[in-house]
């Protein structure tokens, strides 16, 4: 048996190494919670990816106030549903619905007088969530792709624009990821003579087209991406093909340039349908003339569509002062929505709002009416289009259109000045993640 200060030296050093161990063990727990607090906090807003609203009917709309602008949300019963986190003297802009309607995305200036992307839950009576945050750059004309995609809304992928370029959003981690003009040098350029290279950013390929993009979305089943360029005395409609072959992207091609130029995505067939305000050549000049003759612009106004399959297509054309602006197309991919306006003084005067149908259908009935009418959307079973109109004397309330030629109802009646209306793509009893 050995004696007490022996027996103390080994009894201590056990109950050191047991402390020790029992220390580490907290501290592992610790940290443990600590990482997954941490990860908590960071996926708590893609957790709210997976929440299912149920938004059949209810419509989306800005709101123009005597200072600044905000987003709202019309419920089916007629309420305007305002988003509490909206600040005065704010501006929301380009909302825009998830694939599966089960959030309201746009942007705002609320947060340091700086446009970054928000998310609004209808199901949930909180503010919206700031979803992209630490950039000096605006960014907005945020796009989801028009043909149906499986993924949930917290994983479906879309587009946006800030700084003059073109990045993917990620809405479960809020990442951007630069797509247009390519980061790097990986544009595969056309052979000129002895000439041939790659470029980046807005050189080689994108510097000979403009110096910025303005909006871009998916088309051609997402292989695709189309976007308006900038340049210096106009805007120029492009494509770009976002299939590598060897590691390269081919060059991207030209549709259509003019003094303005928009665009919409067919959610059925992927074709893209533009309008073009002031015919320009691509390049700058006409093309070098046949036989002698003159070039002359084909048009100076015009509503065409691009086919990915098949030619072209001129849908309506002017040589005068006629302008087509706004195009919408319906879910069923099968007609288009348009205002029709009249340039006068330099400004555009709006005559009203017709649709086209996007194939030959001798059985299509068009839909006309003569008015101040704004900003046309689809109701998701292409049955109505929303617009906002303003009455003499009058703000702009949004109101439906019913394909079937009755009277359009007025959505909001007298309650604010509205624009940009746009319907749920969720169907009823459809809400889904």
């Amino acid at each position: 048996m050995g004696t007490p200060e022996k027996n103390s030296q080994t009894i201590l050093p056990k109950i050191n190494r047991i402390l020790a161990y029992r220390t580490l063990a907290l501290i592992v727990g610790v940290g443990s919670l600590a990482v997954g607090l941490m990860w908590f906090l960071k996926v708590r807003s893609d957790l709210g990816g997976l929440i299912k609203s149920d938004t059949a009917g209810w419509i989306s709309a800005i709101e123009y106030l005597p200072q600044g602008q905000q987003v709202v949300l019309i419920s089916p019963d007629g309420k305007v549903h305002k988003d509490p986190g909206h600040t005065a003297n704010s501006i929301d802009r380009d909302a825009t619905w998830s694939p599966k309607g089960n959030f309201l995305y746009f942007a705002s200036d609320r947060v340091d007088h700086n446009f970054n992307v928000f998310r609004w839950s209808p199901s949930s009576e909180k503010e919206s969530e700031q979803r992209t945050i630490g950039t000096t750059r605006s960014r907005g004309n945020l796009r989801f792709p028009a043909q149906p995609i499986e993924e949930p809304d917290n994983i479906a992928k879309a587009l946006l624009t800030t700084g003059g370029v073109v990045q993917e959003f990620d809405p479960a981690t809020s990442a951007t990821v630069q797509v247009l003009p390519p980061t790097s040098k990986e544009i595969t350029q056309a052979k000129s003579g002895d000439e041939s290279g790659t470029a980046g950013q807005f050189e080689g390929a994108y510097g000979t087209l403009g110096t910025s993009f303005r909006e871009g979305q998916w088309c051609g089943n997402q292989r695709y991406i189309c976007a308006v360029m900038r340049r210096e005395a106009g805007e120029v409609l492009v494509i770009q093909d976002m299939q590598r072959a060897e590691g390269k992207l081919p060059p991207p091609k030209v549709l259509i340039a003019g003094e303005h130029v928009e665009f919409a995505i067919n959610p059925k067939d992927g074709n893209i349908v533009y309008c073009v305000q002031g015919f320009q050549w691509p390049d700058g000049k006409p093309p070098e003339p046949k036989d002698g003759k003159k070039i002359t612009k084909p048009f100076i106004n015009g509503l065409g569509i691009f086919a990915f399959e098949g030619n072209p297509v001129i849908l309506g054309a002017s040589k005068g002062d006629i302008v087509f602006t706004s195009p919408a197309i319906s879910p069923d991919g099968k007609a288009i929505a348009i205002v029709v306006g009249k340039m006068e003084k330099g400004e555009l005067q709006i005559a009203g709002l017709a649709t086209y149908p996007t194939s030959n259908d001798p059985t299509f009935k068009p839909l006309q009416y003569r008015g101040d009418v704004h900003e046309p959307s689809w109701s998701i079973d292409s049955q109505h289009i929303l617009a906002a109109l303003r009455m003499p004397n009058k703000p702009r309330s949004i109101y439906e259109f019913a394909m079937d030629g009755t009277a359009p109802r007025n959505v909001t009646g007298d309650t604010g000045n509205y624009g940009f209306p746009h319907y749920s793509p969720q169907q009823k009893g459809a809400s889904s993640s």
